[in-house]
């Protein structure tokens, strides 16, 4: 099963390229929850890190080595997800700490419905893509960083939700803690 699941990790990785963004129009579960789709738990990472620990613009201690989602390039986003019932899309939605800002996208999806119960899913998005933690511009003097100079604009927090087969929807899963959007050098 792993096996499947790193091979549909490589083909979504080698498709993200090729991949339409479909907006979602709402993100919470329609007046027809799925009665057998149950996402369990999920996590999340990217392709870039914090080469070393720093603050953001409100003085939150960010540890060496954590995620990051680069504001200024495209970004890869890893989801390791588990589920029961049949999977046949799943959606994620970035939104903005501070600002309450979203962006909805269609992450990934099947053929046909995945009853497997987990699978290691990617998407890679393009520059712009996580709402903002702050309106507008921060200036230097408002960036609080020690010791790593970074272009800290905000923080997003990852929600990802699933369709069965019939398009009804599954529960919403939250990430526990907002991703740094940065711009990376």
């Amino acid at each position: 099963m792993k096996k499947i699941a790193l091979a549909a990790a490589a083909l979504a990785s080698a498709l993200a390229g090729c991949s339409v963004t479909v907006s979602v129009p709402d993100f919470t579960p329609g007046t027809q929850p799925s009665p057998s789709l149950r996402l369990k738990e999920f996590t999340y990472s990217t392709q870039y890190r914090t080469a070393a620990d720093y603050r953001d613009q409100d003085g939150t201690f960010i540890a060496g080595g954590s995620y990051i989602i680069c504001d200024n390039k495209s970004t890869t986003m890893y989801v390791d997800l588990d589920w029961t019932g049949g999977l046949k899309e799943v959606y994620a939605q970035f939104e903005g700490l501070k600002t309450g800002g979203t962006k909805n996208f269609s992450f990934y999806s099947y053929g046909a419905a995945d009853y497997s119960g987990s699978g290691l899913l990617s998407a890679t998005f393009g520059p712009g893509t996580a709402p903002l933690g702050l309106p507008g511009q921060l200036g230097a003097q408002a960036i609080v960083v020690n010791p790593v100079i970074l272009d800290v604009k905000g923080n997003t927090f990852v929600k990802v939700q699933g369709v069965d087969e019939a398009g009804r929807y599954s529960n919403v899963l939250e990430s526990a803690q907002a991703f740094p959007v940065v711009d990376c050098q």
